[in-house]
């Protein structure tokens, strides 16, 4: 009988300890341990109020992809259980979450992208919402975030251009606080602001030690319906700019890192065959951020046979069968891929738990962290339900190809 215990002891050390890179133990039940020199993260922060995504780049480089926030019921839809809890605001989740995995030392993040100008990416006007005491704009999804975790380049992309580069359903009640936000730090010389610049490969560099990294590199792939390919800006909408709207207007990149390769490009979806021209402008990945939540004219098919994802991490807010679209699943994990929800209202699990029991996970924060070189990865799925970040889900390593 103790021989039989032990051998179980042993099993279950095997099942919830794997070796983390740079020699570090992850273990389920406990808090992820920090990035380290050489590693790529990339965290998707789950509170189902808005999108955020934090990344560690292999020399402690830091950059934050959007920042959404809202607090009201949707019109619709009912909203999924906010993370940690409804007394902590998003952006306030967002910076707790992300000076915990900063580089030990660090004050202020490298580079902030917004992605595109709706309230899920950078915030939304709620009456709770109160003004900064400095520059007279609204304390809501970038602008909160920047007082919880400073930021020092700001990238968008209208910067400079907001008025021509205007599109349909673009949230101009919180631009307008927004441009207010990045007037005054730009006056006062806090923040450096530019426009994404499609195709540029120097945008996004390795600030601390970029020579010891050749082989890292950001690409802007796609932007204001435009998508860098051959060597050129195609764009999509000719002849048509007027069916432009916010969500296909989205700036979006691939990381490479070695054999590693990650997508993300905000809420473009196959608006004119928009997403399948940035598969193929991209090519294979081993990872991508799910365009506009995993919504049904987002990840088709096609765009996904191209891409061919090992892991696919997708964000959503509402009680509704189609963000993520669960009809998808199917097609999706067939072709190898896994997909990450960072939630999924647990009424629908229960109604159909045979389709988002293909789901490898329906809840938490998602973590990629990339091994020195870039060869292979691991996905750690972490509880979002309070700040002690403990490891839920162990899967990997997978091999990059």
């Amino acid at each position: 009988m103790k021989r039989l215990f032990s051998i179980l002891l042993l099993c279950l050390a095997v099942v919830t300890l794997t070796a983390g890179y740079n020699g570090k133990k992850v273990r389920k039940g406990r808090t992820l341990p920090a990035w380290s020199e050489g590693s790529l993260d990339i965290h998707t922060i789950s509170t189902g109020r808005g999108e955020c995504l934090f990344f560690v780049l292999p020399d402690g480089t830091t950059l934050i992809v959007d920042a959404g926030e809202f607090s009201r019921e949707g019109t619709k839809h009912k909203n999924v259980a906010q993370r940690p809890n409804a007394a902590v605001r998003p952006t306030k989740a967002f910076g707790d979450y992300i000076r915990h995995f900063m580089p030990k030392g660090d004050k202020e993040v490298d580079y902030f992208n917004l992605s595109h100008f709706h309230m899920d990416h950078m915030g939304n006007m709620e009456p709770e919402y109160t003004k900064s005491a400095e520059g007279d704009y609204t304390l809501t999804g970038v602008m909160a975030l920047y007082h919880q975790v400073p930021f020092r380049r700001v990238i968008d992309r209208a910067y400079g251009a907001y008025d021509s580069l205007k599109v349909k359903a673009m949230s101009t009640a919180v631009l307008k606080e927004y441009r207010k936000f990045l007037e005054h730090h730009t006056a006062k010389g806090d923040i450096e602001a530019s426009r994404f610049e499609l195709g540029a490969v120097n945008q996004f560099t390795l600030l601390n030690n970029p020579s010891a990294y050749p082989d890292f590199k950001v690409e802007n792939i796609c932007s204001n319906g435009y998508v860098w390919a051959d060597g050129k800006a195609m764009n999509v909408y000719a002849g048509k700019e007027k069916n432009l709207r916010e969500n296909a207007a989205s700036c979006g990149f691939v990381i490479r890192y070695g054999k590693f390769d990650f997508l993300t490009a905000g809420d473009i979806g196959d608006y004119s065959d928009l997403e399948y021209y940035v598969a193929k402008a991209v090519g294979k990945v081993e990872a991508v951020k799910a365009h506009h939540h995993l919504s049904p004219h987002s990840m088709c098919q096609k765009s996904m046979e191209v891409l061919q994802p090992q892991a696919l991490v997708a964000t959503s807010f509402y009680v509704r069968e189609i963000q993520p679209d669960k009809s998808k699943f199917g097609f999706i994990t067939d072709g190898g891929c896994n997909i990450y929800c960072t939630s999924a209202a647990p009424s629908l699990i229960e109604a159909d738990p045979a389709t988002y029991g293909k789901c490898a996970a329906t809840e938490g924060h998602i973590v990629i962290r990339v091994a020195p070189k870039g060869d292979s990865y691991m996905v750690y799925t972490l509880d979002d339900t309070d700040s002690k970040y403990k490891v839920k889900r162990i899967d990997g390593p997978f091999k990059c190809e």
